[in-house]
């Protein structure tokens, strides 16, 4: 069985695809078959953390279909456990504004691949693309810095992801889906009160798509000078968007990070004794008993 796991943030900068391209590495490490996704349309730069400057294959070649398959354009990093990658370049203005008909063509294809964990790197940003990606996945990882803007720039990401989805799990040909596309919400509550408006119980159903999306709160660049309060976003969440955000860990700031950028060498390759590899591999662990426990309920 292949679990998916994706990984957003509201705003650039905030270190989700070095996160992500170090847990990849450390999942195949423990003995997984790892497939990496970049599905950053808008700016997709993981194959320079790898060092793999010219691709020879991309996203775009199975977009505009150059490669029969979506397995054609996957690289193989043998030095890293095999860890396989789906490099994310070339961008063209195609791939940036893929059609719906393009997007679900590429999500059928993701299913389709033979591995132990799926790795999605999502764009930055609150656009249809990356949220749509970011739900797609089974389990899904938040990346925020601990100053006030990255806050509130994830808090708004995850109140539209779950509005996302929200009116993702209405048949799109429904009464409640008809009325719900044609407004445009800024909060969650909103959403609810028009379902139930127009069709009574709909708002019990719109909370239900909600029940099982417990998206995981990374905080990276953490010091003792600018700590989350994570109780009190937890307790907002909860309170407005009817969710909780489960912790995977926290990364302390560490110039390892920024010198293994450098060297196009993830750091847990380059500093595995380094505070911020000793924290991946941490996450690295509790998320691959989080992937166990998804695998025995599913």
């Amino acid at each position: 069985m292949t679990t998916t796991i994706s990984i957003g943030s509201g705003k650039g900068g905030t270190g989700k695809t070095m996160i992500l391209a170090n847990l990849a590495l450390l999942l195949a490490r423990k003995g997984k078959k790892v497939c990496l996704l970049d599905l950053d349309v808008g700016g997709a730069d993981t194959h320079l953390l790898f060092g793999l400057f010219e691709p020879k294959y991309s996203l775009t070649d199975f977009l505009t279909r150059k490669v029969d398959t979506l397995q054609d354009t996957l690289h193989t990093f043998y030095s890293y456990n095999g860890l396989q990658f789906l490099p994310g370049t070339g961008n063209t203005l195609q791939t940036a504004n893929m059609s719906y008909q393009e997007k679900q063509r590429l999500l059928r294809a993701i299913s389709t691949i033979d591995a132990d964990v799926v790795l999605i790197d999502v764009g930055a940003g609150t656009n249809y693309h990356s949220l749509d990606f970011f739900m797609f996945s089974d389990i899904q990882i938040c990346v925020t810095l601990p100053d006030p803007t990255s806050i509130l720039d994830f808090y708004t990401f995850l109140q539209l992801a779950t509005i996302r989805r929200v009116l993702g799990s209405f048949l799109s040909r429904s009464q409640v889906s008809s009325t719900l596309k044609k407004q445009h919400f800024t909060s969650l509550s909103q959403v609810f009160r028009l379902a139930e408006d127009t069709q009574k119980g709909a708002r019990e159903k719109a909370q239900l798509a909600l029940k099982y999306f417990h998206p995981l709160l990374v905080v990276n660049r953490d010091s003792a000078n600018a700590r989350v309060n994570k109780k009190k976003l937890n307790s907002l969440t909860s309170k407005y968007l009817g969710i909780e955000i489960p912790p995977l860990g926290e990364i302390p700031e560490d110039s390892a990070a920024g010198e293994a950028l450098k060297a196009y060498i993830p750091v847990c390759e380059l500093f595995p004794d380094a505070p911020v590899s000793i924290a991946l591999d941490t996450m690295a662990n509790k998320l691959a008993k989080v992937i166990e426990l998804f695998a025995d309920h599913s």
